[in-house]
């Protein structure tokens, strides 16, 4: 779709693919302030389709598509922390003090250089605490919904209730002639 020929619409169309609100994006095109009137025009087919083909492209040179958007989805949905640390039976470390004896885990990060690419991309942080290290991994349950309802898995019921008139409605008997 080209430019729009309305110089306005197209203003508007480009400050709703800036992020701009209906509202701002109404007074950026030139127009007085009017709730109603901008999001009218926000429903206009041609802005709409405009305001598509704007974020497509720019979606396009940045390199984003579905397939890229999946696949990072995946790397954190199907990510497995043992590819990150290891950890052992534990250490026993005894209080020079007391005497009293404890377990700790025995848990070690995994070199960076020794992770493959899915499992980094899991990894959301990697802090150094007065425990020991921290290791944080994104959201899987978030990405797994993500990935379930792009391909469908997941749908949204509407229930309706109440009763439905007809009226003015001429209706034809099935029944044979």
């Amino acid at each position: 779709m080209p430019i729009l020929s309305n110089s306005k619409h197209e203003r508007f169309s480009q400050g709703i693919a800036q992020g701009m609100t209906v509202s701002a994006a109404y007074e950026y095109a030139g127009y007085s302030a009017h709730g109603s009137n901008a999001a009218r025009l926000s429903q206009n087919d041609n802005v709409k389709a405009r305001v598509n083909e704007i974020l497509s492209a720019a979606a396009e040179r940045a390199g984003i598509t579905r397939e890229r958007i999946q696949s990072e989805l995946a790397k954190i949905a199907f990510a497995d922390i043992r590819k990150a640390i290891l950890w052992g039976n534990g250490v026993v470390i005894k209080d020079e003090e007391t005497g009293a004896e404890s377990v700790v885990n025995d848990v070690s990060l995994i070199a960076s250089d020794k992770i493959d690419d899915d499992t980094a991309g899991a990894i959301s942080e990697v802090s150094r605490t007065k425990d020991g290290m921290r290791l944080k991994m994104h959201d899987k349950q978030r990405a797994l919904e993500l990935l379930g309802k792009d391909i469908g898995m997941f749908k949204e019921k509407i229930e309706h209730s109440g009763e439905v008139t007809l009226a003015g409605l001429i209706t034809k008997s099935l029944e044979a002639e």
